[in-house]
């Protein structure tokens, strides 16, 4: 499995993280091509190398053919992205991140989340950082997000809300639970962005775990900071093949009176909300009753946000929750030649050097849709190239 570490000296902000990302082989043409998906004007992209205190790092800039207002809704946000055509776990990971903030903008504010009106966050160079981040997650194959303590300034930042304290008060919601470091400066290291992606990707509660380094992109801010070069370092790494460990907590409900259109979109709602895995089957309920149980898996820090989304949604006066722990096969996606086509499958590894492979469903749909092939036709074949080309004889 994949690992990414953020080496937060200098602080996160959306542009440092799609930088570094850009910088350890997220490539701009993919970049490019989903964010086409999007019903937003003509994007523009220059990628460049930039010194900051004798460090190379990698600066992306969005620019747009219209003025853009900055000022936009989480409501509005939302219906951009559900109705952009992209990849489904793009989707769902940049929904997550976008939540995250409205979820913080909700507190501070004492608003309901959908009458958030995001200010800095709320423009579409953001919503370009917030899907890339999310693609170049998907596209290198990053499972576990791990980060150092985070750097808090001191003194005052102006925003459209006035003077506040720094760090802003979204960024002290997101960042509940992680360690942080002051830094002597009176700049924003943390954006507000920055917190959602760490929030939305990274368990505070999970300590690191030993890993080989195979990689690492440095992304840009846009200060010079003095004596100290003012970027995100992110170390790309493999999990060693030995048991991995990952504690989270399991959150079901069992219901009787729902249907099962109901039910899935419940199950769709959760994904896009941070869980890990959404399972239902049938149960004996009191009273002699079928009912369904939905079984949540999620990481610790997503307990509350879907325990709260499960009451609301289902019928369901209570929820049960216990710690669990799961052990996880080190697995990377990669992409394989076939008769096909070119299509990407999964590889978990196991300690003994055998090796499971697992073809990609939506890879796999686009191949049967593309040849007029039954799925589980395309699904047995691409399993059958993948292993004689990746496995060992």
């Amino acid at each position: 499995m994949k690992i990414l570490y953020l080496d937060c000296f200098s602080g996160i902000s959306g542009d440092m993280l799609l930088g570094a990302l850009n910088d350890l082989g997220y490539p701009v043409s993919h970049l490019k091509e989903t964010l086409a998906g999007i019903e937003i004007p003509s994007i523009r992209i220059e990628a460049k190398d930039v010194a900051r205190q004798g460090i190379t790092a990698r600066k992306l800039t969005f620019s747009f053919d219209e003025t853009d207002e900055e000022h936009r809704s989480y409501r509005e946000i939302r219906s951009l992205l559900e109705d952009a055509e992209l990849k489904e776990t793009i989707r769902a990971g940049a929904l997550q991140i976008f939540e995250a903030l409205a979820d913080a903008e909700s507190r501070v504010h004492g608003v309901a989340k959908d009458m958030v009106h995001f200010h800095e966050v709320g423009g579409l160079d953001t919503i370009c950082d917030v899907v890339g981040a999310a693609a170049a997650r998907d596209y290198l194959g990053i499972g576990e997000v791990y980060v150092s303590p985070l750097p808090f300034g001191n003194g005052e930042i102006a925003c459209a809300h006035g003077i506040l304290p720094n760090p802003a008060p979204a960024t002290v919601e997101l960042l509940r639970g992680f360690e942080t470091v002051r830094l002597p400066y009176p700049l924003e290291f943390v954006t507000p962005t920055g917190a959602a992606v760490v929030r939305s990707w990274v368990n505070p509660e999970r300590p690191v775990g030993s890993f080989r380094l195979v990689g690492a992109g440095y992304g840009a801010g846009d200060r010079e900071v003095p004596g100290r070069p003012n970027v995100l370092r992110a170390l790309l790494g493999e999990a060693e093949p030995d048991g991995i460990e990952d504690r989270v907590v399991l959150i079901e409900t069992d219901v009787d009176d729902e249907t099962p259109e109901v039910l899935a979109h419940v199950a769709k709602r959760l994904l896009a909300a941070g869980a890990l895995d959404v399972t239902s089957h049938a149960v004996m309920m009191k009273k002699r009753r079928v009912g369904t149980r939905v079984s949540v898996v999620a990481p610790g820090h997503r307990e509350d946000a879907l325990a709260e989304l499960l009451l609301r949604e289902t019928s369901t006066l209570g929820v049960r929750v216990l710690p669990v722990t799961r052990r996880l096969l080190p697995r990377e996606v990669v992409e394989v030649e076939t008769s096909l086509g070119p299509v990407k499958v999964k590889v978990a590894s196991f300690s003994d050097g055998k090796k499971k492979i697992a073809p990609e469903y939506e890879a796999c749909a686009v191949l049967a849709e593309r040849h007029r092939l039954p799925l589980r036709e395309v699904m047995a074949q691409v399993k059958r190239e993948a292993e004689a080309c990746l496995l060992p004889r």
